[in-house]
C-alpha cells in the first residue's frame, strides 16, 4: 500500500481536497479519481472526505494511491544474488549483470532481473509490481531503477521527461576517436525486415547522445555518455553510426572482440529525486570485472606495444 499524507498549514485552510491535493500533494486527476473509490482512499484525521471538503490548519491529510499488491504479478520469482545499490520504501536500484534479460520473454521466463527482484520481494514478504524507469539491452550492465508503486514510477518517468532522471554510461569503443567530446544529433528507427535492428534513418525518432573521451588505450577509446534521449539500442547505434563501435557488439559491430559476459556498455551512474520527500539519490554500479579486465588489457597492450 502506498500512501501520502501531510499536516495542512494556514495557507492551505478553507481549499478543497482537490485543489490540495493537485497543488501541494502533486498528484493527477487520474490519481485523485482513482482514490475516491478505495476504502479510506482520502481521508481527514483518519475520516473518509469527499474531494469537495473544505480542511483546516493542523488537520492531517491522508490519500491511497496504490492498494497493497498480493503478488509480484505474472513475474516467476527466482531466488538468486543481487547487488542493491539503494532502497527505499518507493524506489529500488540494482545493479545489473551483463548477460541477462532485463525482463521475462521468450525462452528466458525464469532467468531475468525481473525473476531475482521478484523473489527477492517475496523473501521480505513485500509483494508488489516493480516498475523498470528505463531498461538496460540484455547484453549491457550497471544501474538500473524500478519504482515499487505507480505513483513513485510515475513521477520518476516524469523526471527522465523534464531531464532530472540523468544517466552516465561508460563505453569502450574501438578507434582513437578524433573529437574528445560533442554531441551525437541522429535520427533513430526501426532497420526494414530485422526485427531487434535498429539504425540511424531520417523517418526515425529524434536521438541524441552527449559523449566525452575518459582514455585511450592504443586503438581503443574509452567514452563517457549522456542519453538526452531514450530510444531502443541509443548509444550502439550512435557510436557505431559515426564510425566507433562498442567493442563485443555484435549487432552494430564486427564483434570480433568480446567480454566474458555482454559487451563493454555498461550504466555506471544514475542520478534521481526521490519521488515525494525530495532528496536528490545518486547511485553508482562498480564496472564489471569482465569489462575493466579488458580495458586494462588495451592499456597494458599500450605500454607494451
Amino acid at each position: 500500500m502506498k500512501k501520502i499524507e501531510m499536516i495542512l498549514d494556514a495557507e492551505m485552510e478553507g481549499k478543497p481536497l482537490e485543489k490540495l491535493m493537485r497543488e501541494y500533494m502533486g498528484l493527477t486527476q487520474k490519481q485523485i479519481r482513482s482514490a475516491k473509490f478505495r476504502d479510506n482512499g482520502i481521508c481527514l484525521n483518519g475520516i473518509r472526505q469527499r474531494i469537495t471538503a473544505l480542511g483546516k490548519a493542523g488537520d492531517w491529510l491522508s490519500v491511497c494511491l496504490e492498494e497493497e499488491k498480493k503478488d509480484t504479478g505474472k513475474v516467476v520469482p527466482v531466488k538468486g544474488t543481487l547487488e542493491i545499490l539503494y532502497e527505499d520504501e518507493d524506489i529500488i536500484a540494482v545493479n545489473k549483470p551483463g548477460g541477462i534479460p532485463s525482463h521475462p520473454g521468450r525462452g528466458h521466463y525464469r532467468d531475468s532481473l525481473a525473476n531475482l527482484l521478484a523473489g527477492y520481494l517475496k523473501e521480505k514478504e513485500t509483494c508488489t509490481l516493480l516498475r523498470p524507469v528505463g531498461r538496460l539491452d540484455r547484453d549491457t550492465s550497471g544501474v538500473m531503477v524500478f519504482g515499487k508503486n505507480r505513483a513513485a514510477a510515475a513521477r520518476l518517468f516524469s523526471q527522465k521527461e523534464q531531464g532530472i532522471f540523468e544517466k552516465e554510461y561508460l563505453a569502450l569503443v574501438r578507434g582513437k576517436i578524433r573529437k574528445k567530446e560533442g554531441v551525437i544529433e541522429a535520427p533513430i528507427g526501426n532497420l526494414p525486415g530485422h526485427k531487434l535492428k535498429m539504425q540511424v534513418s531520417e523517418m526515425g525518432k529524434p536521438a541524441f547522445t552527449r559523449y566525452m573521451l575518459q582514455k585511450e588505450y592504443g586503438d581503443y577509446s574509452l567514452l563517457r555518455c549522456r542519453i538526452l534521449t531514450g530510444r531502443t539500442h541509443q548509444i550502439r547505434v550512435h557510436l557505431s553510426w559515426i564510425g566507433y563501435p562498442i567493442v563485443g557488439d555484435i549487432l552494430y559491430g564486427n564483434g570480433e572482440e568480446s567480454l566474458s559476459r555482454g559487451l563493454a556498455l555498461h550504466c555506471e551512474k544514475a542520478v534521481f529525486v526521490q519521488p515525494f520527500t525530495g532528496l536528490e539519490i545518486s547511485v553508482r554500479a562498480a564496472v564489471p570485472d569482465s569489462f575493466s579486465v579488458l580495458y586494462e588489457k588495451k592499456r597494458e597492450d599500450k605500454v607494451t606495444g
